[in-house]
């Protein structure tokens, strides 16, 4: 028997049932939630947008700071000051890694949520490319991926693609036109690593008949992108840009002078083509529906791109109405960022039981330095003799950012520029399933309670409960073995 709206809109759909919080009762609702959300404010970047940018420019002052007092400094107190300073921006990003937890678990925008996690994921970037990675890609998903996954295609790729996040994770700053005056100056070339991925796994997808020779005139058009190494803004250095016009997949870009609006127009061409939309579709279908989506569904659904000139509503919209989305449920297994989320929300969690755990207890006041969330001050020897590394590091929750770290998907840290994989084979398996028993009976350790397992199964899976599993749960030996019984169940793992 089918289930109900509400359920698969909650399990399929969105990030899980949490008690107290009615799930969408139609298509028209999960929609709406774009629009509330996009009012919604965000738990990350830790004080919002302007304040983790006034981060990055004061960690560009201490950074100089701590280079100027290299030049005088003793080699070990020049370690360690590097090291703090590393140190410091690693618990800049926890506070965020636990923030981004925050935002999905509590955001009563399901949908929405699950579709940010999506467009991550497609556009990945990793925050341990290098130091200021760290405090960049909270700031990319925040300012590049959820304002614009509600619109035209074309407008989010440009915003992901040419994001201060992306251009360094995928070496775009050190691609150089080779007959640049940069170029032929300094002797350095081109760089293909953002030009492949942008054809490969941002827009045409593997396969769709784009050549090597391709690649290479897209990494031409794309020379003259980069990072101001002051501000970490993007910027377009005409010093950098190749020269002359280069034909991508049949079309023509730039001539004597380059400009970004030859790699905008690159873009844009790239996110109008039918392989792209054919591309996109399914991969969004196959992460909410099933590995090999209903083909019915993908041409719906390119049927709306393509009317719609891309608009990303309307291709959602199509997908959540047709039949097809809504049957056999389970196709899915959740990644361990959606597994924990679920669990969390089953459990009622607030933004405390979320938080990270503050310094270690043996923290020595003077090697620390400043408050929580400021920067490192340079040492010198005296006081470097004081600092002890391992005491500075904020500790993490374990019931979220080291647990998915355990289970595999660390937070804004993807194995590859594809992203985390999004099959089912690829967490449902053994040593993966073993990690998730144990993060269920962790959980209904500390959060469980006095509840009723009875209660919990009917609240966090409904309908969509087996026979067996609440055989199993009823058997239970006892309350807390109860509640993991529920969160390790194969419908909990499922979606």
């Amino acid at each position: 028997m089918a289930l109900a709206f509400s359920t698969m809109a909650a399990l399929r759909f969105g990030t899980g049932l949490r008690p107290g919080q009615a799930p969408p009762e139609s298509v028209e609702e999960m929609l709406g939630e774009l629009d509330a959300a996009r009012r919604e404010k965000l738990s990350f970047p830790d004080g919002g947008l302007l304040a983790a940018k006034d981060r990055i420019a004061e960690s560009t002052v201490q950074l100089a700071l701590l280079k100027q007092a290299g030049k005088r400094a003793d080699p070990e107190t020049k370690r360690l000051n590097r090291v703090r300073f590393n140190i410091e921006l690693v618990n800049l990003l926890t506070v965020e890694e636990h923030a981004r937890f925050t935002q999905t678990v509590l955001s009563p925008y399901g949908f929405n949520e699950r579709l940010a996690g999506f467009w991550l994921n497609h556009f990945s970037v990793n925050a341990r490319k290098e130091y200021f990675m760290r405090l960049i890609v909270p700031l990319y998903e925040a300012e590049a991926i959820r304002p614009h996954m509600a619109g035209r295609f074309a407008d989010l790729a440009k915003a992901a693609v040419l994001h201060p996040a992306m251009l360094i994770y995928l070496d775009q700053v050190k691609s150089i036109g080779p007959n640049s005056p940069q170029g032929r100056k300094r002797g350095k070339g081109l760089n293909e690593n953002l030009a492949r991925e942008l054809l490969e796994l941002h827009t045409l997808g593997a396969g769709s008949g784009y050549t090597q020779a391709d690649v290479r005139n897209a990494a031409f058009v794309l020379t003259g992108m980069t990072v101001d190494r002051k501000t970490y803004q993007a910027r377009y250095s005409a010093r950098i840009a190749e020269p002359g016009a280069k034909v991508v997949c049949g079309r023509s870009y730039g001539g004597r002078v380059r400009s970004q609006s030859d790699v905008e127009a690159l873009i844009e061409d790239l996110a109008a083509s039918p392989e792209t939309r054919n591309h996109i579709c399914r991969k969004i279908a196959a992460h909410f529906i099933a590995d090999t989506p209903p083909r019915e569904v993908v041409e719906a659904m390119a049927v709306a791109w393509k009317r719609t000139d891309g608009e990303l509503a309307a291709v959602y919209a199509a997908m959540l109405r047709h039949p097809a989305s809504w049957a056999e449920e389970g196709q899915k297994a959740k990644p361990p960022f959606d597994y924990i989320v679920s669990g969390l929300r089953a459990l009622s969690v607030g933004a405390d039981d979320m938080r990270h755990r503050g310094l270690r207890p043996d923290a020595p006041t003077k090697a620390a330095g400043t408050a929580e969330g400021a920067m490192p001050q340079m040492t010198g020897g005296a006081e470097a003799m004081d600092f002890d590394p391992a005491a500075l590091r904020l500790r993490h929750n374990p019931l979220t950012v080291p647990a998915v770290q355990r289970l595999g998907q660390p937070v804004w840290q993807p194995p590859s520029p594809a992203g985390f994989d999004d099959v089912f084979s690829t967490w449902i398996a053994g040593g993966p399933l073993a990690g998730r028993i144990a993060w269920a009976r962790l959980a209904a350790a500390r959060l469980g309670g006095d509840r009723d397992p009875r209660a919990f199964l009917h609240e966090t899976l409904r309908d969509a409960a087996r026979q067996d599993t609440i055989d199993t749960v009823l058997l239970a030996p006892t309350r807390q073995m109860g509640i993991a019984l529920v969160l390790a169940s194969p419908e909990f793992n499922r979606r």
